[in-house]
């Protein structure tokens, strides 16, 4: 019997060297294998060369592919939470543009209607009560200029996030 592992070997080496097939096929007959089983032997020693560079290949481009995927994914997912956190604001800042337009509105009318002759204790109420609106004034104004600050840093983010791609 023959050692398959040797046989292998030698061919490799013969078409290492250069040598033509036709001369392997004969040598191998010479050996006492048939024309089936030296084609057999000689395809068994060319196809794993070619096998470990393509699968490396493959799993270069898989590997490859997984990042662009992964990259594409977190690229989507940052402009979705920008522009949740866009809506988000504006929302935020037209409810607070409603109310400060409500509080105009109100303080319009406590202006009319504190210019009617009132006794002591509803004049002191009325002061109270402007006293508290405009602190609530400078509250929501405070608040939308964080809001601001806000969306200006999440733009930023943004901006430096797609320079990296």
């Amino acid at each position: 019997m023959i050692n398959e592992q040797i046989v292998l070997d030698t061919i490799k080496r013969m078409l290492d060297s250069g040598i033509e097939e036709e001369v392997i096929v004969s040598t191998l007959k010479d050996i006492g294998l048939s024309d089936e089983e030296a084609a057999e032997a000689i395809a068994k020693v060319k196809t794993p060369q070619g096998a470990p560079a393509e699968k490396e290949t493959t799993s270069q481009n898989d590997k490859i592919q997984e990042i662009k995927n992964h990259l594409e994914a977190q690229s989507e997912s940052a402009d979705l939470q920008d522009t949740t956190t866009y809506n988000m604001l504006n929302a935020h800042e037209q409810k607070i543009d409603a109310v400060s337009s409500k509080m105009d509105e109100m303080k319009q009318a406590l202006s009319s209607v504190s210019s009617a002759p009132k006794d002591a204790s509803s004049i002191v109420r009325l002061a109270q009560i402007e006293t508290k609106l405009d602190e609530i004034d400078a509250q929501i104004k405070a608040i939308a200029e964080i809001m601001k600050s806000v969306l200006e840093v999440n733009r930023k983010v943004l901006v430096e996030l797609e320079s990296k791609k």
